[in-house]
C-alpha cells in the first residue's frame, strides 16, 4: 500500500514538474517582453518630449513669420507715395517725357535692374537651398542620433535574445543528453534484466533451498553479532573463478559448505553453547588456530601442472588471504579434473607412481576418493542448484529489483523530460523567433543609419557649396545695386528739373526718386512675402507632420499592455508561489512515504527473523513433540506386552488348574480369556482412560510381607524365588510325569481339532474362489493396462518430435519403459526425454521449457489413445520460448479436438479460430468478455 502511495505521488510530482517549467518560462518571457516595452516607452517618451519641443520651436517660428509677414506690409503702405489722379497724370507724362531724354541711361538701368532681379532670385534661392540644407542637416541630425539610441536598444536586446537562447539551446542540449543517456541505460538495464531473469530460469534450485540457505545465512549473522570471532560461512567466503567449476568446488567442499571459519576454538564453544541455548540445529565450526595443514605436496602440484585438464582446487576459487589455511585444510590435497579419465589417470596410475593420495573431482561432479572409492552425489551435481548458485540466485534478484526501481524511476524521468524537452523546444523556438526579430530591427536601423549618414554627408557637403554660393551672389547684388545708384544718380541730375513742380506741389524733394524707392522696396517686400510664405509653407507642413506623429505614438501607448503584462506576471509569481508550495508538500509526503517504506522493509526485515526463529521454535517443538509421540508409543508398546504376559499367565494358570483369586470378573471372563485372542485387559476404542480390564487379582490371601514387596528390589528377590520354586517343581513333575487329565483334554483337544479342520476347509475353498476371481481381474487390468501403454508407448516419440522439430535440426526422442515388466504394477514407468542435440539426462536435469515439452508430449499422446471432446491449456506456454510456442501452437492447430486455450502470449492465440478476452466492467462491477472471431480474416488473407 504504501509502494502504491509512493508510486501515486511520484506521479504527481512529474505532472507538476511541467507544469512549473511551463510557468517559469512564462514569466521569464514576460518579463523579458516587459523590459523591452519599458525601455522602448521611456524611448517612445524621449521621442515624444522632443517632438513637442520641435512643434513648439515651429510654431514661434511660424508666429514670428506672420508677424514679420504683418510688419513687412505695414511698413509698405506707411510708405507709398500717395499721388492724386492728376498728379500721376502729370508724374505719368514727366516720365515718359524724360525716358526719351535718358534712352541711353534708362537702357542701362533697366539691364542693371534685369541683372539685380536675375541675382537676387539666384540668391534667394540660393539662401533658400542653404536654409533648407540647415533645416534638413538638423533633421538629419536627430534622426541619425534616434538611429544610435535604437540600434544601441537593438544590439542590447539582440544580445540579451542570443545570451537567452543559448541558455535555452544548452538546457535543451543537455536535456536531450540527459534522455538519450537514460534512453542507453533503459536499454542496458533491460538488457542486463532480460539476462538476469534467463539466468534465474537456469536456476533449478526450489524455493525450499533458497529458504534453508537464508536460514543459515541469519544465523550465521547472529552468530557473527552475538560472539567476536565469527568469519562467516565457507560458501559465502569463497567463489569460483568460473561458473564452469560451480559443480567441481560445491563437490569439493560438500561438507564444509554451511561450516563456519572462526578465529579460535573458545570462539567456536561460544558459538555452540549460543546455538544449545536458543535450541538451533548444529552446524560445523572450522577454528583456524587449531586446523592441522600438512602444506601442499610440491610432487602433486608439479604433476598437476604438467598436465592439460587438471588444477588443484585452491587455484579454482577466490578467498581472502587471511583465510588460506581455512581452505587449505579443506583444498589442499583435492585436484579438479575436466573429465573422468584425466581424474582416473591421475588417481590410479601416476600419483600412485609417485606415491602421492589426493581426491579427484570432475566438472561433472563425479569424486575419487583418497582410497579410490567413486561415488556421485546427485543433489551436489545439479547445475544451477549449487551453494554458490543459490548465492547467485539471491544476488541475481537484489539487483533484478533495483534494475525495476531504476526503470520505473527512468520511465517517470521520461514521462516529465518529454513534457519539459516540449517546453524548452516551445520556448526555444520563441526565443530565436524574437532574436531573429530583433536582428532585422538592429540591420533595418543600421541600413536607415547608413543611408541618413550618407544623406548626412551630402548635405553638409551641398551646405558646403550652397553657402559660398550664396555669399558671392549677395556680393554680386550689391555690386549692381551700388552701380545701379550710380545710373539712377546720373538719370536723377539729367531729370530733376522736370520733376521739381511735381516734387513742390507734393512737398518732397523729388518725387521720382521717391517713387523708384517705393516701386524698389515694394518688390523686395513682395520677395520676401514670397519668401515667407515658402517657409509658412514649410512650417505648416512640419507641423502637422509632427502632430500626426504625435497622435500615432499617443495611439500605441504601450502603458495599457505593461500594465496587463505586470498583472499577469503577478498572477505567474503568485501561480508559481502555489506550485512551489506543492512541490514542497509533495517532496515531503514522497520522503514520508520513503520513510515509512523503509521502516516497512526493516519491520519486514525484522518479522522475518522473528518468523524464523519461530519456524526453528516450531520446528524444535515438532522434535520434541515426536520424541514424546515416541516414548509413547514405546510405552503402550511396553505395556501390551505386559498385558499379553499377563493374559498367558492367566491362561496358563486357567490350564493347569491353578485357582486364581479374583477381584473382579470371575470364571467367566477368564474362560472368555482362554477362548479369544485378544487380551482381555488390552486397552480399546471404546474403553475409557484408565479402566484396568474384567479382571482384577485378588492379592489379599497373600501374607503382609508378600504384598508390601510389590516393586523395587524385594518384588525382584520374591520373583526371583517364586521361578526356583516354579522350576524345581517342574524339574519334579517332569521326573514323575503324571498326566492325571490327559482323556479330558485329549477329547477337548480333538473337538477343537475337527472343528478348526472344518473351518479351515471352508476358507480354503472360499481363498480358491476369490484367487480365481482376483486373477482373472488383474488380467483383465493388465492386458488393458498394456494396451493403453503400448499404444502411448508408440505414439510419444513422433509427438515429442513433432513438438521439438525446427528449421536447424530434427525434432527429439521421448520413451517410456516399465520397471517391472511381468507386473507393472509393482513398479513405476520410466519417461525419458531427449531434446534435440542435447545429451541424455534424468528427467529433473531438463530446464523448465524443456520439462513443459515434455508433459505436453505425454499429455498429447494420451489424448491420442482415447480422445476427449476437448482439452483445457491453462498457461501451458509460461515456460517456452518462441520457437516452442510455435511448434506447440502449430500442433494445437493440428489436433483433431477442441482445445480451449488460456495464453499470453501472441504467438499461440494469434493461430486461433477465435479469442475470447474477460474484462472487468467498473462501473457496473461485474466482469464481461468480449469475442473475436479470426476465422474470417484468415479466410480473407487466402
Amino acid at each position: 500500500q504504501v509502494q502504491k502511495e509512493l508510486s501515486g505521488l511520484k506521479v504527481k510530482v512529474e505532472r507538476l514538474n511541467p507544469e512549473r517549467v511551463a510557468n517559469q518560462s512564462r514569466q521569464k518571457f514576460l518579463e523579458q517582453r516587459l523590459e523591452d516595452m519599458t525601455h522602448s516607452a521611456e524611448q517612445d517618451g524621449r521621442r515624444q518630449s522632443k517632438l513637442q519641443d520641435q512643434l513648439e520651436s515651429l510654431r514661434v517660428e511660424e508666429a514670428k513669420l506672420e508677424a514679420r509677414q504683418e510688419s513687412l506690409n505695414m511698413g509698405l503702405a506707411e510708405r507709398k507715395v500717395a499721388f492724386t489722379a492728376d498728379q500721376l497724370e502729370e508724374f505719368e507724362r514727366v516720365k515718359r517725357a524724360t525716358e526719351k531724354i535718358t534712352a541711353a541711361s534708362g537702357d542701362e538701368l533697366r539691364q542693371i535692374e534685369h541683372q539685380v532681379r536675375a541675382v537676387r532670385a539666384e540668391r534667394i534661392q540660393a539662401e533658400g537651398d542653404q536654409r533648407d540644407a540647415l533645416a534638413r542637416k538638423g533633421h538629419l541630425k536627430q534622426r541619425v542620433m534616434e538611429l544610435n539610441e535604437a540600434e544601441t536598444s537593438a544590439q542590447a536586446a539582440l544580445d540579451r535574445g542570443t545570451v537567452l537562447k543559448d541558455d535555452r539551446l544548452r538546457e535543451l542540449t543537455q536535456l536531450r543528453s540527459s534522455i538519450s543517456n537514460r534512453g542507453d541505460e533503459k536499454d542496458q538495464l533491460q538488457q542486463e534484466r532480460q539476462q538476469l531473469i534467463t539466468v534465474i530460469q537456469d536456476f533449478t534450485a526450489t524455493e525450499r533451498q533458497l529458504e534453508k540457505d537464508r536460514e543459515l545465512s541469519q544465523v550465521c549473522t547472529s552468530l557473527a553479532e552475538a560472539c567476536p570471532g565469527v568469519c562467516g560461512r565457507v560458501v559465502d567466503l569463497c567463489k569460483p573463478s568460473q561458473k564452469r567449476l560451480h559443480v567441481a568446488v560445491n563437490v569439493a567442499l560438500t561438507r564444509y559448505l554451511d561450516a563456519v571459519i572462526v578465529d579460535s576454538s573458545d570462539t567456536a564453544k561460544a558459538c555452540v553453547r549460543y546455538l544449545k541455548e536458543r535450541m538451533l540445529p548444529p552446524m560445523t565450526f572450522l577454528p583456524m588456530t587449531d586446523l592441522r595443514v600438512a602444506g601442499l605436496d610440491p610432487r602433486l602440484q608439479s604433476l598437476v601442472h604438467s598436465q592439460k585438464g587438471l588444477r588443484l582446487a585452491l587455484h579454482c576459487i577466490a578467498f581472502d588471504e587471511k583465510f588460506a589455511r581455512a581452505f587449505d585444510f579443506m583444498l589442499g590435497d583435492v585436484v579438479v579434473a575436466d573429465t573422468m579419465a584425466d581424474g582416473r589417470r591421475l588417481a590410479f596410475d601416476e600419483a600412485r607412481k609417485l606415491g602421492v593420495t589426493c581426491k579427484v573431482v570432475t566438472l561433472a561432479g563425479e569424486a575419487i576418493a583418497k582410497n579410490g572409492n567413486l561415488s556421485v552425489n546427485s543433489d551436489a551435481t545439479q547445475e544451477g542448484a549449487t551453494r554458490f548458485d543459490l548465492t547467485e540466485v539471491e544476488a541475481t534478484r537484489s539487483r533484478l529489483e533495483v534494475i525495476d526501481k531504476r526503470l520505473f524511476e527512468i520511465h517517470s524521468l521520461e514521462a516529465s523530460g518529454g513534457s519539459e524537452m516540449a517546453t524548452l523546444e516551445f520556448d526555444l523556438r520563441r526565443v530565436e523567433g524574437k532574436a531573429q526579430e530583433m536582428a532585422m530591427r538592429l540591420q533595418r536601423c543600421q541600413e536607415e543609419l547608413k543611408q541618413k549618414r550618407g544623406e548626412l554627408s551630402a548635405v553638409e557637403a551641398s551646405l558646403n557649396t550652397v553657402q559660398p554660393e550664396a555669399q558671392r551672389l549677395a556680393a554680386e547684388e550689391a555690386r549692381l545695386r551700388e552701380e545701379q545708384r550710380r545710373v539712377e544718380a546720373r538719370v536723377s541730375e539729367a531729370v530733376a528739373g522736370h520733376f521739381a513742380n511735381l516734387s513742390r506741389a507734393m512737398g518732397v524733394e523729388d518725387v521720382r526718386k521717391l517713387e523708384r524707392e517705393w516701386r524698389r522696396e515694394q518688390e523686395a517686400v513682395s520677395s520676401q512675402m514670397s519668401e515667407l510664405e515658402r517657409r509658412q509653407r514649410n512650417i505648416k507642413a512640419e507641423i502637422s507632420m509632427l502632430q500626426q506623429t504625435i497622435e500615432e505614438q499617443a495611439t500605441k501607448d504601450p502603458q495599457e499592455l505593461i500594465a496587463k503584462f505586470r498583472k499577469e506576471v503577478t498572477e505567474l509569481r503568485e501561480k508559481e508561489v502555489g506550485l512551489q508550495r506543492d512541490s514542497e508538500r509533495l517532496e515531503s509526503q514522497v520522503a514520508a512515504c520513503e520513510q515509512r517504506l523503509a521502516q516497512g522493509h526493516a519491520a519486514e526485515r525484522d518479522c522475518d527473523k522473528e518468523l524464523s526463529g519461530l519456524r526453528q521454535q516450531g520446528k524444535d517443538l515438532r522434535q520434541q513433540l515426536m520424541a514424546l509421540e515416541k516414548k509413547v508409543s514405546d510405552l503402550g508398546s511396553e505395556q501390551q506386552g505386559l498385558i499379553s504376559a499377563r493374559s498367558t499367565i492367566l491362561r496358563q494358570s486357567h490350564v493347569d488348574g491353578i485357582e486364581v483369586p479374583l477381584l473382579r470378573g470371575g470364571r467367566e471372563a477368564l474362560q472368555e480369556l482362554v477362548e479369544e485372542s485378544q487380551p482381555v485387559d488390552a486397552p480399546t476404542q471404546n474403553s475409557p482412560p484408565g479402566e484396568a480390564g474384567p479382571l482384577v487379582i485378588d492379592f489379599a490371601l497373600l501374607p503382609e510381607e508378600k504384598r508390601a514387596a510389590s516393586k523395587g528390589p524385594a518384588a525382584q528377590m520374591l520373583e526371583d524365588e517364586y521361578r526356583s520354586e516354579l522350576e524345581r517343581l517342574r524339574l519334579e513333575l517332569e521326573r514323575l510325569s503324571p498326566n492325571l487329565k490327559a482323556l479330558g483334554q485329549l477329547q477337548g483337544v480333538a473337538e477343537n481339532v475337527q472343528a478348526a479342520s472344518h473351518e479351515a476347509d471352508v476358507a480354503r475353498k472360499g481363498i480358491e474362489e476369490i484367487e480365481g476371481k482376483f486373477e482373472a481381474v488383474r488380467k483383465a487390468r493388465k492386458e488393458k493396462f498394456m494396451e493403453c501403454f503400448q499404444k502411448i508407448s508408440a505414439a510419444i516419440g513422433p509427438v515429442y518430435s513433432r513438438l521439438t522439430a525446427n528449421h536447424g535440426a530434427d525434432g527429439g526422442s521421448a520413451y517410456l519403459d516399465l520397471e517391472d515388466t511381468e507386473d507393472p504394477f509393482n513398479g513405476g514407468i520410466k519417461f525419458t526425454a531427449m531434446p534435440p542435440a542435447k545429451r541424455f539426462r534424468d528427467m529433473h536435469l531438463l530446464s523448465g521449457g524443456e520439462k513443459t515439452l515434455a508433459a505436453m508430449a505425454l499429455l498429447f499422446a494420451v489424448q491420442d489413445f482415447q480422445r476427449p471432446p476437448f482439452m483445457v491449456l491453462d498457461e501451458v506456454d509460461a515456460a517456452l520460448d518462441a520457437n516452442n510456442v510455435r511448434a506447440l501452437s502449430r500442433y494445437v492447430e493440428q489436433a483433431d479436438c477442441q482445445t480451449i486455450v488460456i495464453s499470453l502470449k501472441d504467438r499461440f492465440y494469434v493461430r486461433a479460430d477465435a479469442l475470447v478476452g474477460v474484462w472487468k466492467n467498473k462501473p457496473q462491477e461485474t466482469s464481461a468478455i468480449l469475442t473475436l472471431d479470426l476465422q474470417k480474416y484468415q479466410e480473407s488473407m487466402q
